[in-house]
């Protein structure tokens, strides 16, 4: 998706495994060797909680299992224990591609057991935290923040004399980590959902796992359909968040789904009398309009910094906030003020502090392998036209990975593994069209969907972890969704003051969103 907000909002990094003396871990307590196909158990990283019980270890796995060389990548892993197993195992998928899933200090740990005690479906099981290939904790990291500065992939300049060909400064950094990494010996090629789904198995073998639920979060929902596909035998259920099916070009789906969110907002904005006819129209015409004359905003810093905003910003902004639920009520207020010009709300939310939270070379890695850039024929009279083409992948893909033959996209199998699949009805990134599209193959699987929510359900209302508590306690019984039925429209503030003041600070949580972490297209100005 264009610069979108892929970012990741995600603070729900949550999943799990199998107990201890099932697990084949050994302790290592002199160090030597890992060798494929063995968790190593070893002390964690980080402080553990009192009176709770962690296993943390890795693992190691081929980094490209079609060339059979003898590379390959460490997996590192954290197991929640609970006080007493009762139910197979869960393991988490995380977004992105390319966000870690927080393992890292004694703080995320405590925001995991925090997520967890929240969830009445994990009591009673082990639930199994991993970074990706490529990502957070795993060896080697795909981390280009060494040689992007945030700045440049946020349009932000330091002064009106300053560098404005931001893309062509983002090239020479894309070119300076993919370079770096390559000289590490990394095969940027092999890190795609396909190698990825075969390393989850592995964990799953390693740790002497007979079968586990599947919870994946936006990307993570694709990586546990591959994994379903690639590996039914280990899966006894699965619980998809924000659903990215198999089959679909995800980059060329951008525009529709963010014709089809606008719509709902306004629908829902009149009915609530808190917006004037026209929303989704006015939207229209503020992009056409900055993409023909881009607004220079200045910060209001002691050292200000500037940036151009193009109708590609604006709508990328939009498209992030229509992923979180509070957030969407500020959108009626943002947009009647900016097609007004007043850009004092849009001014304080692009110069929000903002960093890199991903591994950006998974990101390009996996993005550009799974899908092509999006096709235009017959759309360049559409408002999102230009948001469209100048995706940061549709430049980034050709420099990042050599070999540029088109994605192939994966037929998914009928599968009968029971699948809970959860969908926010505003989310422009993963709609409610996608869960549908990806339970035509699953016959026991069934889709809920939520009103008023955007992306990331379970994290966005109690009432998602409710259904998926029903779903595990029989998962191919149907579901009691009484509280999905008393979910209403997001509450629209009715008086500008309240508009307003609900925009400030919102940005940054809303730029850590997950599916595709990306930037504001970057514009040039002569």
């Amino acid at each position: 998706m264009p610069t979108v907000f892929r970012f990741t909002l995600f603070a729900i990094y949550r999943a799990s495994v199998l107990p201890i003396m099932l697990a084949a871990f050994l302790v290592c307590a002199g160090g030597g060797e890992l060798f494929a196909g063995e968790f190593k158990k070893a002390d964690c990283w980080f402080e553990v909680p009192r009176d709770r019980t962690m296993t943390c270890g890795t693992l190691r796995v081929p980094e490209n299992r079609q060339t059979k060389t003898d590379a390959e990548i460490v997996l590192s892993a954290v197991v929640f224990e609970p006080d007493l197993e009762r139910h197979e195992p869960i393991v988490f998928l995380t977004g992105g591609p390319g966000q870690p899933v927080e393992i890292g200090s004694r703080e995320d740990i405590d925001g995991w057991w925090d997520f967890i005690g929240a969830q009445s479906w994990m009591i009673g099981r082990r639930v199994v935290v991993v970074d990706q290939r490529g990502i957070g904790k795993s060896d080697p990291s795909l981390d280009c923040s060494p040689f992007f500065v945030v700045d440049h992939w946020n349009s932000i300049l330091p002064s009106l004399d300053a560098e404005s060909r931001l893309v062509d400064v983002q090239k020479k950094e894309l070119l300076a980590c993919r370079s770096a990494l390559i000289a590490k010996g990394i095969d940027l090629n092999a890190y795609t959902s396909e190698q990825n789904a075969e390393d989850i198995n592995d964990l799953r073998k390693a740790l002497g796992i007979e079968k586990w639920v599947l919870y994946g979060v936006s990307y993570g929902t694709l990586l546990a359909l591959e994994v379903m596909n690639q590996h039914p035998e280990g899966v006894s259920a699965s619980i998809l968040d924000s659903v990215v099916p198999m089959d679909i070009n995800y980059l060329d789906e951008d525009g529709p789904n963010l014709d089809r969110s606008l719509a709902i907002l306004q629908k829902d904005c009149l009915k609530a009398n808190g917006c004037k006819q026209g929303l989704a129209e006015a939207v229209h015409s503020i992009a056409r309009q900055l993409d023909r004359q881009p607004a220079l905003l200045r910060s209001a810093e002691k050292h200000p910094r500037y940036t151009y905003v193009s109708g590609a910003n604006f709508l990328d902004l939009i498209f992030g906030m229509l992923y979180d639920r509070e957030t969407i009520p500020s959108l009626p207020e943002l947009i009647e003020r900016t097609y007004k010009q007043d850009y004092r709300p849009l001014t304080d939310i692009m110069f929000e502090p903002d960093d890199l939270e991903i591994s950006q070379g998974m990101d390009f890695s996996v993005t550009c392998s799974d899908t092509d850039p999006p096709d235009l024929s017959g759309k360049h009279d559409q408002y999102w036209a230009n948001w469209a083409e100048r995706s940061d992948y549709t430049w980034a893909c050709p420099l990042w990975l050599a070999d540029d033959r088109p994605a192939s996209l994966k037929k998914p199998r009928r599968l009968d593994i029971p699948t809970l699949l959860l969908s926010g009805e505003y989310d422009p990134a993963t709609p409610t069209v996608w869960a549908n599209r990806a339970a035509k193959t699953l016959p026991f699987g069934q889709v809920v969907v939520f009103r008023g929510i955007g992306h990331d359900v379970i994290d966005s209302d109690p009432c998602g972890s409710k259904v998926a508590d029903d779903f595990l306690a029989n998962p191919r019984r149907k579901l009691d969704t009484e509280c999905v039925d008393q979910l209403g429209a997001p509450e629209f503030p009715g008086h500008v003051e309240e508009l307003w003041s609900g925009l400030s600070g919102m940005a940054s949580k809303q730029r850590r969103l997950p599916f595709r972490s990306g930037h504001r297209a970057a514009i040039s100005i002569e």
